[in-house]
């Protein structure tokens, strides 16, 4: 069986998403702007972040990233990633729906679920209302 891989635009948007985890490390997430992401970009910064530690995420959103051109479920993505228990972990801020993770792996499979899959479950605040036009 031969699965062909998703060909991208050669130009997209991407909706970038900044968090900081317990304080200690701040990540960038970077989906592919569509209905079905097909592309993950992730950088972290910190000063526990070294070169071994940046080159991790990048190859996960690679990986991420390939295995979704290739037909992976985003929910499927999503729900390998979340559950990872490592640090850092704990609080999450600048994230208007999760407010709490177990890993960076955690906050970035919760995120694709919550934002992508409409897994309002799976979020700490409700999405917020729609402003009403004046």
């Amino acid at each position: 069986m031969t699965t062909e891989r998703r060909d991208l635009p050669s130009r997209r948007n991407h909706r970038t998403q900044k968090v900081r985890i317990a304080n200690q490390r701040t990540a960038y997430i970077s989906v592919h702007d569509d209905p079905a992401p097909a592309e993950l970009f992730i950088r972290v910064r910190g000063v526990d972040c070294t070169s071994e530690v940046v080159g991790l995420y990048d190859v996960l959103g690679r990986l991420a990233s390939l295995a979704l051109q290739y037909g992976a479920p985003l929910e499927k993505v999503g729900e390998m990633l979340m559950g990872a228990k490592f640090e850092p972990a704990g609080p999450v801020q600048l994230h208007a729906r999760i407010k709490h993770c177990t890993s960076l792996p955690d906050l970035i499979g919760r995120h694709l679920l919550v934002e992508f899959c409409h897994r309002a479950d799976l979020a700490h605040v409700s999405e917020p209302k729609p402003e009403e036009e004046v």
